[in-house]
């Protein structure tokens, strides 16, 4: 099956994600979630919380809706638009509800950890009038979380196979995974280390799949959880609004958990991504599928898997 792609370089296809997703649909973000328009339709009086969630999560609505035109309009790239539908290989709720659930796991047996080993303290408080802006927080982290999925597992996953072999492909997203996280608030060597694990865990938990809806869903559940429902520091930045609530006088930063970063910046949030890694290419070689990892996107596609 031929596409329609020229074989870029690496480079190229970065610079491309970076014109657009940062640059171009970035600047649309920060402009669109700004003080003044906030003012100009009257989301400046909202609580602390409902603005916590258009500024850093809602805005992401832009990059969201430019990944699907950019790769819906542009003919070599509509093979990654296909990649993102319902009904594409094994895309669909299920595959999602799967991603959700582990994703849960994931970060709530990282807080468990630091809960255990005495490195925060968190108190319930919620009021059943506060679950509509919950609802509408998960949502938002949906959307932001799957335009990172969609740039980094989609866009860049994608269009790197074309010319090189997806273990190729891995890599990059784990580092460039990484590189978009330097600028958050604590970001040192051990976050920006496990997220460069997250990055190579997520790809390579695509392609073990055969879809990106698990990516997206164990993306999402983790924002979440640690964001919202714990009132944690998701990368560096802590919700206005959540069902615990941390007391951050007394968090303790160690191997277990960052009082900056959060728990991604600590020893279990490494090893829960790459057991999560191990784990897909343990049931892969299971099923004789590592061969794969040597493959290109139209190797992929004979086999069935791309």
């Amino acid at each position: 099956m031929k596409t329609f792609v020229k074989n870029d370089l690496i480079i190229w296809i970065l610079l491309v994600t970076v014109l657009w997703y940062l640059f171009v649909f970035g600047f649309l973000e920060a402009a669109a979630t700004s003080n003044k328009v906030l003012s100009l339709v009257g989301l400046d009086q909202t609580s602390d919380g409902m603005k916590f969630i258009i500024s850093l999560y809602l805005g992401t609505i832009v990059p969201f809706i430019g990944i699907l035109v950019y790769t819906g309009v542009t003919k070599r790239n509509r093979f990654v638009f296909r990649s993102f539908l319902p009904g594409y290989q094994r895309n669909g709720m299920k595959t999602l509800l799967q991603g959700l659930l582990v994703g849960f796991i994931m970060n709530f047996g990282c807080i468990v950890c630091a809960l255990v080993h005495g490195d925060i303290k968190l108190y319930y408080d919620f009021a059943l009038s506060q679950i509509p802006l919950m609802l509408f927080a998960l949502v938002c982290v949906f959307i932001q979380s799957t335009s990172e999925e969609l740039w980094c597992r989609g866009f860049i996953y994608e269009r790197v196979t074309v010319r090189y072999p997806l273990w190729v492909a891995i890599i990059v997203n784990g580092l460039f995974f990484a590189a978009l996280h330097l600028g958050n608030p604590g970001a040192t060597v051990l976050p920006i280390a496990d997220i460069a694990v997250c990055g190579l865990a997520f790809s390579v938990a695509k392609w073990y799949t055969k879809s990106i809806w698990f990516p997206m869903g164990i993306h999402t559940a983790w924002n979440f959880t640690q964001n919202f429902l714990f009132g944690l520091p998701n990368s560096g930045l802590v919700s206005e609004a959540s069902v615990f609530t941390l007391d951050a006088a007394s968090a303790k930063s160690n191997l277990i958990y960052d009082a900056a970063f959060g728990v991604e910046g600590a020893i279990p949030a490494v090893a829960a991504d790459a057991i999560l890694g191990i784990i897909c290419l343990a049931l892969a070689a299971k099923n004789g599928r590592l061969r794969e990892l040597g493959m290109k996107h139209e190797q992929l596609v004979e086999a069935g898997v791309a």
